[in-house]
């Protein structure tokens, strides 16, 4: 595995529906984007007074809001990591 994290940071409020369910998939799929990626996954939330979540990788915004489903945040994540 490369040395260099991959950082993936969720922004929102604290305890809101779309920010827990963010960060309960980035969880479950930790293992699994890590072996994709072969680099480890670093998650981070920042609480933040925004409508919907934030999602950064690398510092970079790649999404506004939930994805739709767990894979769709794969393609998200894996796309803005390798690029």
């Amino acid at each position: 595995m490369s040395p260099r994290p991959v950082v993936v940071e969720v922004r929102g409020r604290r305890g809101d529906y779309h920010v827990a369910t963010l960060l309960k998939w980035l969880e479950e799929l930790r293992e699994f984007l890590e072996e994709e990626l072969g680099r480890r996954l670093e998650v981070r939330f920042v609480e933040e007074d925004v409508e919907y979540p934030l999602l950064l990788v690398d510092g970079k915004l790649i999404f506004e809001g939930l994805p739709g489903e767990e894979g769709y945040l794969i393609e998200l994540i894996r796309s803005s990591a390798e690029g």
